[in-house]
């Protein structure tokens, strides 16, 4: 039975659980609306209103700030740095934060595997959905002009998103056990020492400079 409209925002957790759980027992190629409907005690009919299918419900599902935080201008400009050297600290702790997240919700991690699909329209659903709400993620957190950061974030979120994906497998990768959380502290603490590099580099280069609302801040706490 439906539920009213002033209960949407019960509804609509009641569907994500069950989709959580649809997830968790058929994998993310198994998902289908009819057993969704049933554990969550709607109609399919609902749930075509609410999210349109099954892949409007998974891309409604990553984008929920569970997983990849979405920043207010006030949040920014809270987080934003005032020098060049506080942006490492900035930089790893999201991904770090980020990667946590999606490591401890086996749904999502599941939803990472899609991600290497080839030919099949959920995946590519699904793999066009992670990539931007990391490229959103990324782009708020850049903070600096002339450092590639789009390319630097490829290479250390692509790193990341494989490395669940094997935890996810119960995989090891170069011998360390992604199913211990000892060698996951491991990692943590060389993503940290990569982003304290590229930090470095910037700090000794004239051509990295921080964005203009930067300044701006930085300007308005002095003035």
């Amino acid at each position: 039975m439906e539920s009213p409209p002033k209960n949407r925002t019960q509804t609509i957790q009641r569907i994500v659980i069950a989709l959580e759980d649809e997830i968790n027992d058929f994998g993310w190629q198994g998902v289908v609306l009819n057993r969704i409907a049933q554990r969550a005690g709607v109609s399919k009919t609902l749930i075509y209103r609410y999210f349109g299918s099954v892949e409007g419900l998974i891309v409604h599902y990553l984008k929920t700030d569970q997983f990849f935080p979405t920043f207010t201008p006030q949040v920014l400009d809270h987080i934003r740095p005032l020098k060049k050297s506080e942006l490492a600290g900035i930089w790893y702790r999201q991904v770090i934060q980020t990667y946590r997240s999606l490591r401890s919700s086996g749904p999502a991690r599941e939803l990472l595997k899609a991600t290497l699909s080839d030919s099949n329209p959920r995946a590519d659903v699904i793999s066009q959905t992670v990539d931007e709400e990391l490229t959103r993620l990324v782009d708020q957190l850049s903070f600096v002009q002339g450092a590639d950061s789009q390319a630097i974030s490829a290479v250390m979120l692509a790193g990341m998103s494989y490395l669940t994906i094997m935890a996810q497998n119960n995989s090891s990768v170069i011998g360390l056990d992604l199913r211990n959380e000892q060698d996951w502290n491991r990692i943590e603490e060389a993503v940290k020492l990569l982003y304290t590099a590229i930090n470095k580099l910037s700090m000794d280069s004239d051509k990295i400079t921080l964005d203009s609302q930067v300044l701006n801040a930085v300007e308005d706490q002095w003035a």
